[in-house]
């Protein structure tokens, strides 16, 4: 055999070699623990939501997924701490609109880009915004709301916190409606729902875990909710079609990030995990039910491609409502 067939042949089998390896890499992964890093407090409903999603993901990758909790500066810390984690697919952010869309409008400076930093892998969960007014507040629907804000231009407040989609979305509303409300901007959601049960604020807009331990006795109201079908753990609330604007929307949505570099087979894996825990009838029900979330599977291409417009839709909005962060 000559040197030079005998090369080729070493080649060749390395190569298969290589192929075979990588291969195996993609059906191995994970093969020890995964790190979901969630960028609020532990208790919350995107806390509550992620402990639900990593539950499911154990028992697909027979690998333990932990929580770990990196609160603060809207999501900053957290997607700070994912983008410098080695691009191995074992720190997975766990994040929301800040870190996709909003932070990049909302701070003057960002200590990483999450355009080019980030690589989103799948949206996990819509969730589902309300109208919530304080109980002591007249208007028993949304139409009543409108009109009654709209004959008393500048007189009504809202709540939320500054830059927040509560915000960017409340003021959307708003404009798109001709209306006139004074934004009350808070640090801490516990402050604002005070003002609101006791009729200080009149309205503001979220998920629906503040108001619902608020319902029954008549402390908090809930006019209307996004959707294009009822909430199963509040039937009594209307969408916003139901309620008479059609036109409006108003959600957040949670999904899954890789730091720049993480090799493909490896997200696809990720993807493909998500895919089957969106698909789970009891995840659904025990998990996103409560908390009016929507389960959500999409490619990286697909979601990317949402961002792509979100994205020039949150600068946009985050410009008329006039919303800044502090560095």
């Amino acid at each position: 055999m000559s040197i030079r067939l005998t090369t080729l042949l070493r080649t060749c089998a390395l190569t298969a070699a290589c192929l075979l390896s990588a291969q195996a890499m993609a059906q191995a992964f994970p093969t020890r623990p995964v790190k979901l890093v969630v960028p609020y407090p532990a208790g919350g409903p995107v806390d509550g939501v992620a402990r639900g999603v990593a539950d499911r993901l154990s028992k697909i990758w027979n690998q333990p997924v932990v929580v770990e909790n990196k609160a603060g500066a809207n999501e900053v810390i957290a997607a700070d701490f994912v983008v410098k984690a080695p691009a191995d697919g074992y720190t997975i952010m766990f994040g929301a609109d800040p870190t996709f869309a909003t932070n990049q409008f909302l701070f003057k400076k960002l200590p990483y880009d999450p355009v080019k930093d980030l690589v989103p892998v799948s949206r996990i969960a819509i969730v589902n915004m309300a109208i919530i007014t304080s109980g002591t507040f007249a208007p028993n629907n949304l139409r009543e709301f409108v009109a009654l804000v709209k004959a008393n231009p500048g007189k009504f407040n809202y709540s939320a916190g500054a830059g927040t989609a509560a915000h960017v979305q409340f003021d959307a509303f708003l404009r798109q409606q001709g209306l006139d409300m004074t934004h009350i901007a808070y640090k801490g959601t516990a402050s604002a729902l005070q003002d609101i049960l006791s009729g200080q604020i009149q309205a503001t807009m979220g998920g629906i875990t503040v108001a619902k331990p608020h319902l029954a006795s008549g402390k908090m109201k809930l006019l209307a909710i996004n959707g294009n079908k009822r909430t199963k753990s509040l039937p009594d609330v209307p969408t916003y079609a139901e309620a008479g604007f059609p036109n409006t929307q108003a959600f957040f949505y949670v999904g899954f990030a890789v730091p720049k570099g993480t090799p493909r087979n490896i997200i696809d894996a990720i993807t493909t995990a998500n895919r089957k825990v969106a698909a789970d009838p009891d995840f659904i029900e025990k998990t996103l039910d409560p908390y009016a979330y929507e389960p959500m599977s999409e490619t990286p291409e697909q979601f990317a491609k949402f961002l792509a417009g979100d994205r020039k839709l949150a600068e946009k909005r985050i410009r008329e409502a006039g919303a800044r962060l502090e560095n």
